[in-house]
């Protein structure tokens, strides 16, 4: 069921951690082979120096994921554990599918695990992740944001590290809308819409929103559960019944249906596009306006080296649909795998990457999310926020929601993107098509209570 998190000063201080921008490396694959891929160094190393050399571990990543940035820190680590360190890199797509295969198998395939809000219980439920509770010391358990435990605790345990603590800000070119003759960048959906189509009528960008909606992308059901509760729509009434089949959660997607289709402000070809760096891509081309993007990606989008339109792009609230500027939470959590056969070496590279001066390396770096305080108050961290829009990250961060918390998640969310991908590809009206999943809802809620 939707609970919607009032965040209050706490939370303000830790949203204005979760600033990201995913950045696409040239190359798309990741560090394999220590001697290609560990800085070089002329002192021949120590035991004490490299307490875990001939370890070999691995993890599973997406090309997205191994930024520059990632991999000048996986090598970084490398080279103080000792570790060599294999990133087998996969699409997006099949990260999750691939990494429940292999836990649900109890293989030691991968010894690092990445893990979003939305699996926690099941991960927690199924023991596929190591309790870290016995490695973290309590100045780091202080240190943690409380949003970012949040996202790493289940059933009175810390099943991880923060790992991109995060929600989504909407994005927009100032200049386009300047050029358009437009104020102030939309307040609601309604304006959002009559704005895009200003913007085409002047011939200043096709198609102004940017969505990244391909068939099986997790993104759909992000996207659609932030207009819903944007609009007021409960997904599930207070007995767990799906009532997204009515009022507001039927006009969320009918919203998006005719943002592609009626009034034709998003590309019909973002309905096979997948990935964040995909539709901030299409902002940073100068081919749309109007983006909701994870973190706070202005920290790369801004950068002249990324972009010939940097200092273009400018973060607004999110359009409201009456029910106030909601956006969408989602912290995750880096762990160790429970049939890992190197924990020890695995933790230790784990506190490299996910701990504070690892997170606070990949923030100044390109505005990857941290979840820790120390690296919040840090002046550098402090600084650079103060340019990038940490006033407007810190009013959101009072208007989130999350997506259900259900047993069955990866079914449902499966089930309804697929049921907007039907809708928008003009194989379904959207009340039909939701009253569908309602049904089918209750059918796996009955097959998961078996």
């Amino acid at each position: 069921m939707y609970k919607r998190v009032l965040v209050g000063l706490v939370l303000v201080s830790l949203v204005l951690a979760s600033c990201t921008a995913t950045q696409t490396p040239t190359a798309t694959t990741a560090p394999t082979d220590a001697a290609t891929t560990a800085p070089a160094t002329t002192e021949a190393p120590t035991a004490a120096a490299k307490p875990f050399a001939g370890v070999t571990l691995h993890m599973l990543d997406s090309a997205e994921g191994q930024t520059d940035a990632m991999i000048a820190l996986e090598n970084k680590c490398m080279d103080e554990t000792g570790v060599t360190m294999n990133v087998e890199v996969v699409s997006p797509d099949d990260v999750r599918t691939k990494l429940q295969t292999a836990l649900s198998a109890k293989s030691a395939a991968y010894d690092i695990v990445g893990i979003d809000i939305i699996d926690l219980a099941k991960y927690g439920a199924a023991g596929w992740v190591e309790p870290l509770d016995s490695y973290i010391d309590e100045a780091t358990k202080s240190d943690i944001l409380p949003f970012a435990l949040e996202g790493i605790s289940y059933n009175g345990q810390i099943l991880g590290l923060p790992w991109k603590s995060e929600f989504m800000v909407f994005v927009y070119n100032k200049q386009m809308l300047s050029d358009a003759g437009i104020a102030n960048p939309p307040a609601t959906w309604e304006e959002l819409v009559a704005d895009s189509i200003i913007l085409k009528e002047k011939g200043i960008v096709d198609y102004p929103v940017a969505m990244t909606w391909g068939a099986g992308y997790e993104q759909i059901t992000s996207d659609y559960t932030m207009i819903a509760k944007s609009m007021g729509a409960e997904l599930f009434d207070q007995d767990g019944k799906p009532v997204f089949n009515t009022g507001a959660g039927v006009e969320a997607l009918q919203l998006m249906n005719d943002m592609v289709n009626k009034d034709k402000i998003v590309d019909p070809a973002a309905l096979t596009l997948k990935g964040g760096g995909a539709r901030r891509d299409l902002l940073l081309g100068g081919q749309a306006a109007f983006v909701f993007l994870w973190g706070n990606p202005l920290v790369y989008m801004n950068d002249p080296a990324n972009s010939n339109l940097a200092g273009q792009f400018a973060l607004a609230m999110a359009p409201s649909g009456g029910a106030g500027p909601i956006s969408l939470a989602g912290p995750m959590g880096m762990s160790i795998s429970a049939f890992s056969a190197n924990k020890e070496a695995t933790w230790a590279f784990l506190k490299c990457i996910a701990g504070p001066s690892g997170e606070k390396e990949l923030f100044l770096k390109d505005g990857s999310p941290f979840g820790y305080t120390s690296v919040l108050n840090d002046p550098e961290v402090q600084a650079k926020l103060a340019d990038f829009g940490g006033d407007v990250t810190a009013k959101q961060a009072e208007n989130l929601a999350v997506r259900p918390s259900l047993p069955y998640y990866s079914d449902w969310s499966s089930a309804l993107q697929d049921t907007v991908q039907k809708v928008l590809t003009g194989q379904a009206e959207a009340q039909q098509a939701m009253d569908d999943l309602a049904a089918r809802t209750i059918q796996m809620q009955a097959e998961y209570a078996q």
